[in-house]
This record gives structure tokens, sequence and C-alpha cells, in this order.
């Protein structure tokens, strides 16, 4: 099944939606997922029940998602100059942007779920702890996915090292939280 966008693709510079995808690109990409998963998480950690009762809670972590996704692709953009670049054609933004997509995509569960407490289907408390679970959890099954596009089976080992990424993430996230508030 070549051309499917399987693991052997993937590692040999696949197809993405009918494009190659390179191991560089494949990289960023799971660069931007962590890096979005994690300052997320540190926005959720930060927030109380009660400001998932308003808007605040809400607008905290989009607002934390759509501004890491902008100074990610302006930093990359910045880079794409440093390997030659002499203009960032709109081509090479499209990229960077659809690499950085990780970031955003990274408040879209918690997002969802401060939603419900918004509306009232689920309370406050339950939200919050639903929406760090969800975040680290994301962070956790990268092991898996890690050793998908290295072409390794999942195996105790995947999961472990998945489980240790979920758990280094957190850290990150305490550790900025506790820096920064």
């Amino acid at each position: 099944m070549r051309g499917r966008g399987d693991a052997s693709d993937i590692r040999s510079g696949s197809l993405d939606s009918g494009h190659r995808l390179s191991a560089e690109r494949t990289a960023t990409r799971i660069s931007a997922y962590v890096y979005g998963d994690v300052l997320v998480l540190a926005a959720l950690v930060a927030l109380r029940p009660e400001d998932l009762r308003s808007t605040t809670g809400l607008a905290y972590v989009l607002g934390t998602a759509l501004s890491t996704y902008v100074a990610h692709v302006l930093a990359e953009a910045a880079g794409l100059r440093i390997r030659g670049t002499d203009r960032v054609s709109k081509t090479l933004l499209r990229h960077e942007l659809r690499d950085a997509l990780p970031i955003a995509s990274a408040a879209s569960g918690p997002a969802l779920l401060m939603a419900v407490a918004l509306l009232g289907w689920w309370s406050a408390g339950t939200a919050l702890m639903g929406a760090i679970t969800v975040t680290a959890l994301r962070v956790a099954v990268l092991g898996w996915v890690i050793g998908y596009v290295r072409g390794e089976a999942p195996s105790r080992r995947t999961f472990w090292a998945g489980i240790a990424l979920g758990v280094a993430g957190v850290a990150v996230a305490l550790l900025k939280w506790w820096l920064t508030h």
C-alpha cells in the first residue's frame, strides 16, 4: 500500500496530503506538537475552576495557543533566512503555517471541555481536570507516534517513552507556571 502515508512513506520523505513530507518537516511538526501542548498545559495549570465559569479561562488558553502559533511561524520564517532563503515565499510561508498547526490544535480539546463547562453541562473543576488530562495524554501518546514514524512496532519501550515524555511535558509546564506566576 505505497502512497497512503504509512510509516515507511513517512520515514522515506513521504506523502502528506499528496505532497512529500521530509523527515525534517515531520520532526518540525512533532516539535510544534510538543511545544504547543506544553505551553497550553502551562496555561491550564495556571487556571482556577472559577476561571472556567466565564470566558476568562477559554480566552487564556486560546490566546496562549494563538500567540505561540504566530511566534513559532515568525521564528521559523526567520530561520529560513539562515538556511539561505533570500525571501520567504508564499509557498514556504504556507508550509510553515501548516507545520505549526499542531501548536494551535493543542488548544482544541481543552477549549471544547471549557465550552462544556461554560454551558453548564460539566462542573468547572471537572472540565479543568479533563482539559489538563487530555493535554498531558496528547504528549504521552507521542512515544507511539515517534516509534511509528521511525518504523518501530508499538511496544512497552515506546509506551514508556511516551509516558516519560508526558511526565517531562507536565514538569516543564509546571516549571513555566511556577516561574511566571
